[in-house]
């Protein structure tokens, strides 16, 4: 193991050559940590937040409301923070028989025919992330009385990381794609 990234390819390279890896910007890899982290604390504060309900109901003098809306909410964050890591890192949901069908230029075509669509999609999805932000200030959720906004950040930041990492793929769509090695110490 030398600690190279590997290609995820479906053809294997020819003899003699080496395929054109794609590799992230630093600026790209360091955001992609700071995704990991937000969503790692937010595992945490769901499994957290979870066994406090479980053990609340034998524990009655446990039992807190706002734990429900706290795991509720950290799923939210989860899942939306993530959103731009797996479009940077091909992990989101994709149909890839065209990957396998498709060869050599049709192949690029459609890696950036994808990405440019896949970026739209985020761009107006930030777009509407944001028109929320600015439509509720002043709402707050029942239990634990965090402003609504505050909640609306979560897809505003991921969906913009979605855009951003999309444009990147567009420029690296003649290229083979790379996994991500979060623990990398470049």
């Amino acid at each position: 193991m030398t600690g190279e990234p590997v290609p995820v390819t479906s053809d294997p390279p020819a003899a003699g050559t080496e395929p054109a890896r794609r590799r992230e910007p630093a600026a790209l890899r360091a955001w992609a940590s700071v995704e990991l982290a937000i969503a790692c604390a937010a595992l945490v504060l769901i499994f957290v937040s979870v066994l406090w309900q479980v053990v609340s109901r034998f524990v009655p003098a446990l039992n807190w409301p706002g734990v429900s809306e706290l795991a509720g909410y950290s799923l939210i964050a989860l899942t939306f923070i993530m959103v731009g890591y797996l479009i940077g890192n091909n992990g989101h949901i994709t149909i890839q028989i065209i990957d396998y069908v498709a060869k050599g230029r049709a192949l690029v075509v459609v890696r950036a025919v994808s990405a440019v669509c896949t970026a739209v999609i985020c761009a107006l999805l930030v777009w509407e992330a944001y028109a929320l932000i600015r439509a509720f200030p002043s709402r707050r959720t029942a239990a634990l009385g965090i402003p609504i906004w505050i909640l609306y950040t979560f897809p505003l930041l991921g969906f913009a990381s979605g855009a951003v990492r999309a444009v990147v793929r567009i420029f690296y769509a003649n290229r083979d794609d790379v996994v991500f090695d979060a623990a990398e110490a470049r």
